[in-house]
């Protein structure tokens, strides 16, 4: 299972040997100031537990800038 951690939940799910099910995706994050759910980053697996797998979004570039008015 370690194997997956890290990973784009894409590249991880491609990693699966052929016929085994895909596990279920849960996708957790710290909650927002507006409580807004987390929609921007890279969806990656954080952690594997039996049938399920845990992931959270990263930003893998810098964070934007915000426009001067």
């Amino acid at each position: 299972m370690r194997q997956f951690l890290g990973r784009t939940v894409q590249e991880a799910l491609s990693l699966l040997p052929p016929g085994q099910d895909a596990p279920r995706i849960l996708e957790t994050a710290a909650p927002l100031r507006a409580g807004q759910e987390k929609k921007e980053g890279t969806l990656r697996v954080v952690a594997c537990r039996e049938g399920v797998w845990i992931a959270a979004r990263f930003q893998d570039t810098g964070p934007s800038q915000k426009e001067e008015a």
